[in-house]
């Protein structure tokens, strides 16, 4: 051969590839072995970063010896083992290096430059020494510029594979594509660093072989194979052995993320955590108990647990129960929280709360307390307890000055009232019953001020009791109605009350609530109504065979209220408009006590309204049903007035439907006209066909003709004046009763009239047998009540001026009356004579009305007679009116006495159906 002459060399191609895919392998164990050294602890790091800088290296050195094998030369080649055994070291340096800096907990930019430096040097290393040691004859030239290029390229791969193994050692799948990716992107890139050393070099033929041959191969076919196999074999197995590791690091990791978590838990608890083995000593202890018995862990662990927290004279019996739980694992306080004393390390004492739970540790049982100190929580509490103690007092305190001033307010006023109603009762000029006029509208608005004040704040302190009583649902919603109906006469508006027939009549619930809230809505209806109607209407809204609910609804044809302020007179001491306290007075406390009270009672309320076209407010009332009552309303006493005609003459359509509704349920046969006029043509009719009314129902008020005008033909023509003529008007006057008499009038009634008024009425002027025979002149609702009966009552008071009021009240009603001053007297006047009622007075001197009452009831008790006893009281308190019914009353109403509350409540407690028993009536 020409010495100096360049000689030509070739590559195998397989062989290249082959070193490719070596390398594409050994970069794949690198990015798995990087995450096996990281996640790998004490030896076990040691392990997989002696073993996977091996198998790396053994890889990468596999990558280059099988590229310098493909490198082909027109001589032989050989190869000096212990030199290739010096590379192959430099090559698993390179991996060791690279797998620590990769395993690192940070990696910052110092480090990787460093790293890669180290490691690419070590490459490059390697290279060179694999190539020094070829045994060829001929001399090898590099080109030092090319080689300092490998040598960079080393550096970078490196850079570029460090970056990927500290990336990727986190990933928990084998398999990803970007990982694949990563280890085909490293591995073509560690071939070019060898690609590019061996292009430096050149070799020129020599006589002699550089190095010697004592220690030199010849690297057969069969040798390359060799090589080839157990590279791939060992980077397999590394690939193989890293993945089983990351399934059982997985699991070892997951396990001690498990327990760390469970550990910080522990520590951060908010109770104290004590572990405890069969023996009752300590095994752990965390930071809060730490803080609540003063006791560092390395101080208490081992120790007894009742040595560190049981108080000394508590340890014997606390000694006693723990080993009983100690060696069953069972006991009653197991899985149960329970309070003891317990004590810190200086003795002090402290209220815990504890729960402790077994479990099972081999062939023992371990036992966990969890143990919370009470202190904070006691203290609160005695806090608590004392603040209540003062709110008690404080309401308490409250609640007597409202009493005590409820009394001292309502007696005077019970006077000024009741003297103002008799004095309204007598000739007086004009100016005279103006000024009395106005006082007892003052005094009435006084009053409701103070009934508003007083249940609002019962209602505010949560005592506003509720009472479960039978009662008669028409009876009490038409009285209410009738009460209201002389304010609504003085204004001149229609005031009807229409309760459906399919309404149940005998219920059970708090009728004086109901009054209550009925009372506070018509009231405010003919408040702020000017001139048209008010209409109280009750229907079913559902019912069951226990209970039914109510929906009421009360329309009126006032002012109305705009949208934006119609939840707002719900609130207390709120009203639609600022100006109407000014024109109509009021405390704005009625609509927001209704809207409790119909909450409390299971309703709801709610308005719908338009300015200038009215407003109708409903609400929603839950009552029981009676147990013997009739689903059905059925009116007693009806029998006589069957299959009779009725001519009902109203203009308004809402009386007439009412009338009609009443008298067919009387089984009456109605006809309805709207006016004088045509209410002539159907007499007339009916006289024509033989068939004349029995009964004529006039309304006074009726444009065009008016009742009286309508009563005036009827008597003009003979043949119309065998039907009798009931007037029903809205607003008495003066000489009414006389145009009665002189036109034949039979009954003059005011309304809203009650049903039970009207049936009387109308059985009265027909002459019936049950009415009492002979018809008297004019029937009113005084004439009425009269017929009923003249009582002999018992006024037990000590007020003289309420013992005048009383006395005048009843005497114009043709009652006779006993005045009794205090209990006592009225239980020895009881002795002496019989009484058909007793009003009884509840606060007296001596003995007051309780124990009057109760002595009274005692000595029933053997005569078997019950005399009816109505309360009559200044307080109007919540456990007034439950104190009177225990103490054997029948009936309550408040003082001031007003004339319409007091007869209501006598004729209540005479008209009671037998299956009520004692129920207790009261009017606030």
């Amino acid at each position: 051969m020409v010495p100096n002459v360049v000689m030509a060399g070739t590559y195998n191609v397989r062989l290249v590839v082959f070193s490719v895919c070596i390398a594409v392998a050994a970069s794949y164990a690198a990015l798995d072995l990087a995450g096996r050294v990281t996640s790998a602890r004490g030896r076990g790091r040691i392990t997989w970063l002696g073993g996977g800088a091996i198998a790396m290296g053994t890889g990468i050195w596999s990558m280059h010896y099988v590229g310098m094998l493909a490198f082909r030369l027109p001589i032989p080649v050989q190869y000096d083992w212990p030199t290739v055994l010096v590379s192959l070291f430099a090559a698993v340096l390179a991996s060791g290096i690279a797998l620590f800096v990769a395993s690192r907990k940070e990696m910052g930019y110092s480090l990787i430059i460093v790293g890669s430096a180290f490691m690419g040097s070590a490459i490059a290393g390697m290279h060179y020494i694999g190539m020094a040691a070829m045994r060829l004859q001929a001399m090898c030239h590099y080109a030092w510029g090319t080689v300092t290029l490998s040598i960079a390229v080393a550096m970078v791969i490196s850079f570029v594979a460090l970056w990927l193994a500290f990336h990727f050692r986190g990933e928990t799948r084998s398999g990803g594509w970007r990982k694949a990716l990563s280890a085909v992107v490293m591995g073509a890139a560690v071939p070019v660093m060898h690609y590019t050393g061996m292009a430096a070099a050149s070799f020129t033929p020599s006589t002699m072989i550089d190095g010697g041959v004592a220690h030199a191969l010849n690297i057969s076919a069969l040798g390359t194979t060799v090589i080839i196999v157990v590279t791939f074999m060992i980077l397999g197995l590394a690939i193989l052995t890293a993945l089983i590791d990351r399934r059982f690091s997985a699991q070892a990791l997951a396990l001690e993320s498990s327990e760390k978590r469970s550990r910080q838990i522990l520590e951060t608890s908010f109770d104290g955590f004590v572990e405890m083995d069969a023996g009752g000593r300590i095994l752990a202890w965390n930071a809060q108990a730490e803080r609540a018995f003063q006791w560092v862990q390395l101080e208490v662990l081992g120790k007894d647990l009742s040595e560190a927290i049981v108080p000394v004279r508590y340890r014997e019996n606390y000694q006693q129960e723990i080993r009983a739980l100690l060696a069953s694992g069972q006991g009653p306080t197991l899985n149960k929280r329970f309070e003891i004393t317990a004590s810190s390390k200086d003795g002090r004492e402290i209220p815990v709360e504890i729960t402790i739970s077994a479990m099972r540790h081999e062939k023992s049982h371990h036992f966990a307390a969890f143990v919370r100190d009470l202190s904070e929580r006691k203290r609160f509490e005695q806090d608590l307890r004392e603040a209540k103690e003062v709110a008690d007092a404080a309401n308490k305190a409250k609640s007597d000055f409202l009493a005590n001033m409820s009394h001292e307010i309502r007696t005077p006023m019970n006077g000024i009232i009741g003297m103002t109603d008799l004095a309204l009762g007598t000739e007086l000029s004009h100016e005279q019953r103006e000024f009395l006029g106005m006082v007892k509208s003052s005094a009435d608005s006084l009053l409701s001020l103070l009934n508003d004040i007083l249940d609002f704040s019962k209602i505010e302190a949560g005592k506003l009791d509720f009472e479960t009583i039978d009662f008669l649902l028409r009876d009490t919603v038409e009285g209410t109605t009738k009460v209201l109906g002389l304010r609504a006469q003085e204004k001149g508006l229609e005031l009807a009350c229409r309760v459906l027939p399919e309404v149940p009549d005998g219920l059970q619930g708090d009728p004086t609530r109901l009054r209550q809230i009925i009372v506070n809505l018509v009231g405010n209806a003919i408040k702020f109504t000017e001139a048209g109607e008010v209409i109280l209407q009750a229907e079913v809204q559902e019912a069951t065979e226990e209970e039914t609910t109510l929906h009421f609804s009360v329309r009126d044809t006032g002012a109305g209220i705009p949208s934006e302020s119609q939840q707002l007179i719900f609130e207390k001491f709120t009203q639609a408009d600022s100006s109407m306290t000014r024109k109509y007075g009021g405390t704005g406390l009625g609509l927001a006590i209704s809207a409790r009270l119909v909450h409390l009672m299971g309703g709801r309320i709610w308005v719908e309204s338009e300015v200038g076209r009215g407003s109708t407010f409903h609400f929603t009332v839950r009552f029981k049903m009676q147990k013997y009552s009739a689903r059905k309303y059925e009116p007693i006493g009806a029998e006589e007035l069957r299959e009779l005609s009725v001519l009902i003459v109203d203009d308004n359509s809402t009386n007439r439907r009412i009338l009609q509704e009443i008298v067919l349920a009387w089984q009456m046969k109605p006809t309805l006209c709207e006016s004088g006029a045509e209410a002539l043509t159907a007499l007339e009719r009916a006289e024509t066909q033989g068939t004349p009314f029995a009964v004529i129902m006039l309304d006074a008020q009726m444009p065009v003709m008016d009742g009286f005008g309508v009563a005036e033909k009827i008597k003009r023509d003979k043949r119309l004046t065998r039907s009798a003529v009931v007037m029903l008007t809205s607003a008495g006057f003066r000489g009414d009763a006389a145009r009665c008499r002189e036109l034949g009038i039979r009954a003059y009634l005011t309304k809203p009239i009650k049903r039970a008024d009207l049936l009387q009425a109308i059985k009265i002027v027909l002459g019936s047998k049950t009415a009492g025979g002979e018809n008297p002149g004019i029937v009113t609702i005084h004439s009425i009540r009269e017929n009923r009966g003249r009582l002999k009552i018992l006024l037990a008071e000590d007020n003289p001026v309420n013992q005048t009021l009383a006395v005048r009240l009843l005497e114009k009603r043709g009652h006779e009356v006993v005045v009794a001053e205090n209990g006592s007297v009225a239980v020895e006047a009881l002795g002496k004579q019989s009484f058909d009622l007793i009003l009884m007075d509840v606060q007296m001197p001596q003995m007051n009305g309780l124990q009057a009452t109760a002595a009274i009831r005692g000595g029933e008790l053997t005569s078997g007679k019950h005399i009816p006893i109505i309360a009559m009281t200044a307080h109007a308190m919540a456990g007034d009116k439950e104190r009177c019914l225990e103490a054997g009353m029948d009936a309550y109403i408040s003082k001031p006495i007003r004339v319409e509350d007091l007869f209501s409540a006598i004729e209540e407690v005479f008209s009671m159906p037998a299956g009520i028993q004692n129920p207790i009536t009261s009017t606030t």
